[in-house]
């Protein structure tokens, strides 16, 4: 029966050779490294097909995903990203991205030899503690779309007046600021309420100042 080739690629070399002795030892599989995305496409253009692609989350030069999504593209092999300290929305970024599992890379030698055999018959590698970041990631997901739904809504000129709002700006400041009447400001008020399902002003810059945070939560900003 062939062994299953692992590609390990991650940018520190100690960290590619203890994983590496590691594997070669177990017997169970054949091992090969890259330190960043143009090394694997190297790699892969001089060996034979890979099997299992064990990615660092910070895989030079633009991460983790970015190469799980570049193998996803360019060949068939089951990736892990694997990180010392994973965040819900790294892990499923990466899960959304093609990996097959998530891992922590202070996994035990006998927990990653588990986990490559579990993932050759066909399980998910993902502790308890990562599904339930996952599950979480997922629902805060969930809750931008809805905000960034209902933000949507807003017309160009009512998003500039919210955005006052969330400053503190009251009706006379805003209309100044932007060249419109009072009258016109209180119109876009009460259709920003109606809009975004609010009760007062108040809670329209507080829902603004929440929307903001969390774009910049997840690198939209």
């Amino acid at each position: 029966m062939m062994r299953p080739k692992v590609l390990v690629a991650d940018p520190f070399a100690i960290f590619r050779a203890g994983v590496r002795d590691l594997l070669t030892r177990a017997g169970e599989f054949t091992v090969v490294e890259a330190s960043d995305l143009d090394d694997t496409k190297r790699v892969l253009a001089d060996s034979a097909a890979l099997d299992i692609a064990l990615v660092d989350a910070d895989l030079p030069p633009a991460g983790g995903v970015a190469a799980v999504e570049w193998l996803q593209a360019h060949c068939c092999v089951d990736t892990i990203v694997w990180n010392f300290e994973p965040t819900r929305e790294g892990v499923l970024a990466a899960v959304r991205a093609g990996a097959k599992g998530y891992l922590r890379k202070d996994i035990s030698p006998n927990g990653l030899i588990r986990s490559l055999r579990g993932l050759a018959c066909g399980e998910a590698p993902l502790s308890r503690e990562l599904t339930t970041l996952m599950i979480d990631a997922i629902h805060h997901f969930r809750g931008c779309e809805e905000t960034r739904g209902r933000l949507s809504t807003l017309s160009a000129r009512e998003a500039e007046v919210l955005e006052r709002i969330a400053h503190g700006a009251r009706n006379g400041e805003i209309a100044r600021e932007l060249t419109i009447s009072v009258f016109t400001v209180k119109r876009h008020v009460q259709n920003i309420l109606e809009k975004l399902e609010l009760d007062s002003r108040q809670e329209a810059g507080d829902f603004y100042r929440v929307a903001q945070l969390e774009r910049a939560r997840v690198g939209e900003a």
